[in-house]
């Protein structure tokens, strides 16, 4: 923990616990300074680290019981520690698994427990400490007799000498010898320690009680407790704590040096330490846990690694611990050891030992008091002079501010101090102090007069500054442009800022200190004013004069506006009114600069002042009254000539308010004069011409206007009618001409839906702006009616034909759009019924497996339609949302259909019939040959002819003699020979005749024919109708007609259709099928014939069914355009799917073999010969090939019924009672399912027509079929 603080590490608390080395031995060379700390002629020195270690403990300051651990190294002190601290997750005290000695020197950790805390880890009774604060740490030392005796007397002896537990912990068995020997280390110290208590270096007699050791002292003990711990320790019923104590302690008979060196031990043992107690601890590691560290998992051992046993033990121990820990370690009697003082007794003691001086602990205890407080007091003195350093920083301090502060911080410093040492008596503390406080009174003096000399020197240059900044001063009382003030007001001014400035200089240097303030500062401050006075007068009666002229020239200027306002308000010819007002004006002025003057004038010669101004008054009157009798004169002779201007110009107004072809504004509008009339009243006003003057003006000129007026009425009406027959003229040609322009130009609209660009949107924009352009014109003609706004002849007229221009426009632009949504419906129906053929075909070809699988083909067309498609998506998504929701439904019906015949055992899959024939063979084939082993033909067993594919032996001859006979295709199974396969009784014949007869010539084969369909189950499906694609398209021209012509296209007529039943076998044949109503009952012959012939995979028959086609449509043609009318025709496919279930059953019969004859004679007496009866048994042996009839069946799913009649030639009955199989085989040749396939059809032809006829403008490029 190098370079952590003590008190960052105390910070840190037990979340950060760790051990810190505390006392170590270092190798020291002999030296020749007394005052070395290293002991001469020595190999070892005690060195005591201060920091942080050290320091860390000074910071405890209650009382601190140590517990320290001593022993053998390696014997687990260091774990035996992390145990008692309670370690769970890190380890105090480091530990190693090794031989190795892991603890050097003396460590002690960062936790600190409360003893009650301690007493209770394991949850046990919580013991009260006789002092509240007692605090318990741990001590861990380095293995002891690792180095010598010499060595491990002075490392320990400083934990002796302060611990309140010493513990001696060993493993092992009790080894009185050795651990006695081990602990003499201990006497060894002790007998130091009371050697150096009887050598007083004081000069005191030994054993007086006086700083050295009293003779009661000698003899007390000087440790604390000892506990003996035995580790580890190999419990039985003979060794106890008590046994272990008494072999270990009790006296033993002195035979020789080595018994009495160990009595003396006991003894010594004894009276050194308080009590001396011994505690077992069990060997009772769990075994994972002592696995966990030699693998190296576990880094340390917890107490949970023990055994129950091991922790009744071990609380055992704990108690014992904290009742000897209830009281805390002194060293001098009524003193307990803090942290504080045994970190200052340390290296005191760490001293003594490495000088090699008594060890007299009061004398030492008493001299690392004092070097404690020695040190405090030193700290003191340096932190008091960083203090008044610190306060001689502020240059502007005062005498109270500074006794405040040094005050403040001598209070703070003996708290520190106190603080520092606050583990020491309480009078220790409180004379300490008093030391320090009382060594603070000279260096107060001192600062506070070196501070005084400081201030004085601050006054002196404040005063020069005040002096320098009158200036500033005064121009904050006084204006530096104009000072208008009395004299009076400037003397109280100055005495003011006088008063001011010595009492603001006085109140600082009384802040500071008063006797801080200069001699005399206050004469300074007057002569510096009164050198500032005389100008401020001089610049007063300066700006005064100004003051006077400025009002003067003001008032002149407002008399001169005042006398020039009465001559332009005053009528010509009002003399005496004129003079009588201008010398009141000059008069009011007058009186006005008099007041003015008295009122606010400060300095002296008013008089003076008032005289001028009245000469300058009387002069500016006598000047405007000559100007104002030169106008009169001039006024009267304009008037007359203004008067005949606004006559003439009332004339020419209504002459030029008609205009031709112009519309006229209104009547009131163009007679109007008041704005001519207001001239004339504007010039008397503006001239201030008479009442009565002004007024005989006004009235000759309204007579003027009047008669004008009623001249101008009739003229004015036949303008107006003029105007609105050019204008009814010129509207009603217009709009048509527009209309058919716009026309025209939407027909130049391709609807050409090949082209990206064809689109609503863009039919649309295209549209408007055709429909823009056209009121763009008509707007433009009507600028050219000139017309008034909102004027009363041309509103309504244009307001008419407007309303007719956009209704014509807004239909033919909608016309033009709606014929887009049109050709796009016939392109996308045709496109529609090209994307959904192949859907409805696969469907009925049994393409799909699910019903899934068809809505992924369905999803794939849609997106190629809707890829394909043009116009609006929502339009075209609609249209195949129509026919999905009309066809969906039956499609899925046949996929569902189809599907559910794909079950094992139906065999589902053949493809023709004689696949099927051969299916059948396999299906029946073991027991027909059963069949003919257990009815006794030759070589022949029920699995011969297992693996024997059947033989094709063409088709059957037809008898004749039987009518409706069908043709059949016969199938053998044939015997083949094998070697050693023969007849054991014809080769016993051939050897008794000398014959050479060839094995197996006679292997019974099996034969099957005449076949027969049976069919059951029919389902039919829904019908499917589908729109096929139109193979042309008719176009016929009509020309253009100036008016709009009715024509009618198309035609009806009767049309024979073909209707094909078209069939397959297995459910994976089939293709889309049509139906005909009428026609679907010769299904089951078409399928029946379908064994006569060739048998191929597909079988069809037509039939024919005739319906009517209507095309005709009656149209109307738009006039002034060449229309061209397309008419498409869509052939109506309908298509009706069905499913059969057919049974397929041969005849059969033995070829080639004979009856066995097995000893001969009849069935019924040996059971080894053939089973047929007597009747038709000729020989021994009756050959196939002679009765053949004799040797065929009836069909197979019918043996079974001969079998129970006994029919002949068999002997069946009794066949059947001595062989079970044989009924099997016939029960089997009776299942249906042996025999069934699934046939599926189709009925399919063109059931209807209808016709789509559009009309499109011939030069309107347009697109109505997809592309092939």
């Amino acid at each position: 923990m190098a370079g952590i603080t003590a008190e960052s590490i105390a910070a840190l608390g037990d979340q950060a616990s760790h051990s810190m080395r505390w006392l170590d031995m270092t190798l020291s060379n002999s030296s020749s300074d007394p005052n070395s700390p290293k002991a001469a002629n020595q190999a070892y020195a005690l060195k005591v680290i201060e920091d942080p270690t050290n320091s860390f403990v000074r910071l405890i300051k209650d009382p601190l019981n140590l517990i320290s651990v001593m022993g053998p190294a390696r014997s687990g002190k260091s774990t035996l520690m992390n145990v008692l601290a309670g370690c769970t997750v890190t380890e105090l005290f480091e530990t190693y698994p090794g031989m190795e000695t892991f603890t050097k020197g003396i460590q002690i950790p960062t936790r600190v427990l409360p003893l009650p805390q301690f007493s209770s880890l394991e949850g046990e009774t919580t013991v009260v400490p006789s002092d509240a604060n007692v605090k318990v740490t741990f001590v861990d030392t380095e293995g002891q007799g690792a180095i010598g005796d010499n060595y491990d007397m002075d490392l320990f002896s400083p934990a002796l000498v302060t611990s309140r537990v010493i513990i001696y912990n060993r493993t092992g068995g009790l080894l009185t010898e050795e651990i006695l020997s081990q602990l003499g280390m201990m006497t060894q110290a002790a007998q130091r320690l009371r050697a150096g208590g009887n050598d007083d270096r004081s000069g005191n007699t030994p054993n007086t009680g006086t700083s050295g050791t009293s003779g009661k002292a000698a003899t007390d003990p000087l440790f604390g407790h000892l506990f003996i711990i035995f580790n580890q320790f190999r419990t039985n019923k003979v060794d106890t704590v008590t046994s272990l104590k008494n072999a270990l302690m009790n006296q033993e008979p002195e035979t020789d040096s080595n018994s009495k060196n160990r009595n003396n031990i006991r003894k010594l043992l004894t009276s050194v330490f308080e009590s001396i107690q011994v505690f077992i601890l069990p060997d009772s590691l769990k075994s994972e846990a002592r696995d966990a560290l030699a693998d190296g998992v576990k880094d340390f051992i917890l107490l949970t690694d023990f055994t129950p046993k091991y922790l009744e033990y071990f609380k055992l121990l704990r108690d014992g611990l904290s009742q000897a820990l209830v009281s805390p370690r002194e060293l001098t009697k009524g003193v307990p050891l803090t942290g504080g003082t045994i970190a200052d007794f340390m290296p005191s003691f760490a001293d003594a030992i490495n000088r090699s001086q008594p060890l007299n602990l009061p004398s030492i205890f008493e001299q690392s008091q004092n070097n404690a407080l020695n040190k405090v007091q030193i700290d003191f003195a340096n932190s008091l002079s960083v203090v008044s350093d610190t306060i001689l920083r502020d240059p502007t301090l005062s005498t109270q501010l500074l006794s405040i502060k040094f005050d403040s911080s001598v209070n703070l410093l003996l708290s520190q101090l106190a603080s520092a040492i606050s583990y020491m008596p309480v009078d220790i503390v409180r004379a300490a102090q008093n030391t320090a406080s009382n060594s603070t009174a000279a260096v107060k003096a001192d600062l506070i007069a070196t501070n005084l000399n400081r201030i004085k020197t601050l006054m002196s240059t404040t005063l020069t500054n005040l002096v320098g900044s009158i200036g500033d001063e005064l121009s904050k009382v006084f204006p530096t442009s104009s000072i208008l003030q009395s004299p009076t007001d400037i003397d109280n001014a100055f005495t003011t800022l006088f008063n001011t400035l010595s009492s603001t200089f006085k109140t600082k240097g009384d802040m500071y200190d008063p006797k801080a303030l200069p001699d005399k500062y206050e004469a300074t401050i007057q002569s510096a004013l009164d050198l500032h006075k005389s100008g401020i007068q001089s610049k007063a009666a300066s700006s005064w004069g100004v003051w006077a002229t400025d009002l003067s020239q003001a008032s002149i200027k407002t008399l001169t506006e005042t006398l020039v306002t009465l001559g332009r308000n005053t009528q010509v010819g009002n003399d005496n009114q004129y003079n009588t007002s201008a010398s009141s004006a000059c008069n009011t002025a007058k009186s006005d600069f008099r007041q003015k003057l008295d009122n606010e004038y400060l300095w002296s010669d008013k008089q003076g002042k008032k005289d001028l101004f009245a000469t300058a008054a009387d002069n500016t009157m006598a000047t405007q009254k000559a100007i104002w009798l030169s106008n009169e004169a001039e006024i009267k002779a304009s008037l007359n000539v203004i008067f005949d201007s606004l006559k003439q110009t009332f004339v020419m107004k209504l002459q030029n308010s008609i205009v031709p072809l112009y519309e006229p504004e209104p009547f009131e509008t163009i007679t109007n004069h008041t704005l001519i009339k207001d001239a004339l009243i504007l010039f008397c006003t503006e001239n201030k011409v008479s009442t009565a003057l002004a007024s005989k003006y006004r009235m000759d000129f309204d007579v003027f206007v009047s008669e004008k007026k009623s001249n101008f009425v009739s003229t004015y009406n036949t303008a107006c009618d003029t105007y609105k027959a050019y204008i009814t003229g010129e509207l009603a040609g217009q709009v048509p001409l527009i209309i058919q322009s716009c026309r025209d130009q939407l027909d130049l609209i391709d609807l050409n839906l090949d082209l990206p660009t064809t689109t609503r949107v863009q039919i649309i924009l295209s549209s408007n702006a055709a429909v823009t352009i056209a009121k763009n014109k008509f707007t433009l003609a009507k600028g050219n009616l000139h017309a008034l706004p909102n004027g009363a002849i041309s509103s309504t007229k244009i307001q008419t034909y407007q309303s007719q221009l956009d209704i014509g426009l807004e239909l033919d632009r909608k016309a033009k759009v709606d014929k887009y949504d049109e050709v796009v419906s016939v392109y996308n129906k045709a496109l529609l019924s090209e994307i959904i053929i192949p859907i409805i075909d696969q469907t009925l070809a049994n393409n799909f497996v699910s019903t899934a699988a068809l809505d992924t083909k369905i999803t794939t067309q849609l997106m190629l339609f809707m890829g394909k498609k043009k116009g609006e998506e929502e339009l075209a998504l609609a249209k195949w949302n129509e026919w999905k929701t009309r066809t969906y439904p039956a499609l899925v019906e046949v996929v569902q259909r189809n599907n559910s015949y794909k079950v094992d055992g139906l065999d589902g899959n053949l493809a023709a019939t004689k696949a099927i024939q051969e299916h059948v063979i396999g299906n029946i084939k073991i027991n027909c040959s059963g069949l003919a082993s257990e009815l006794g033909m030759s070589y022949i067993g029920p699995w011969t002819l297992s693996d024997v594919k059947p033989q094709d032996m063409g088709m059957s001859v037809t008898d004749p003699t039987k009518p409706n006979q069908q043709n059949s295709r016969i199938f053998r199974l044939n015997n083949t020979p094998r070697t050693g396969y023969y007849d054991v009784s014809i080769a016993f014949q051939a050897r008794k005749a000398s014959l050479n007869i060839v094995k197996g010539t006679h292997s019974t084969n099996i034969e099957f024919f005449d076949w027969v369909v049976e069919v059951s189950d029919i389902i039919w499906g829904k019908p499917i109708i589908t729109d096929l694609k139109p193979l042309k398209l008719d176009t016929t021209e009509y020309p253009a007609q100036t008016t709009p012509i009715t024509v009618t296209v198309g035609a009806s007529s009767a049309v024979t259709s073909t209707i094909t039943d078209s069939q397959s076998w297995g459910v994976n044949a089939g293709v889309e099928v049509g139906y005909k109503w009428g026609v679907k009952d010769s299904w089951e012959a078409n399928l029946k014939a379908t064994f006569n012939g060739n048998f191929s995979s597909m079988k069809s028959r037509s039939e024919s069914t005739t319906y009517t086609s209507t095309t005709s449509a009656q149209l109307t043609l738009p006039a002034n355009r060449v229309n061209c009318v397309n008419q498409m025709v869509f052939d109506q496919r309908t298509s009706l799917p069905y499913t059969a279930k057919v049974k397929v059953v041969p005849r059969l019969r033995f070829q080639n073999g004979y009856t066995k004859w097995g000893g001969g004679g009849s069935y019924a007496s040996n059971p080894n010969t053939a089973a047929r009866k007597p009747a038709f048994k000729q020989s021994d042996r009756v050959y196939c090939s002679d009765h053949q009839s004799t040797f065929e069946f009836r069909r197979t799913d019918e043996i079974r019924d001969d079998a129970l009649a006994n029919a002949d030639p068999w002997e069946w009955k009794l066949a059947m009672e001595r062989s079970s199989y044989l009924g099997n085989y016939l029960d089997n040749l009776t299942t249906a399912s042996q025999y069934e396939v699934y046939v599926k059809g189709k009925w399919e032809g063109i059931t209807g027509k209808y016709a789509v006829t559009t009309v499109t403008p011939k030069n309107t490029m347009t697109t109505l079929l997809p592309p092939s």
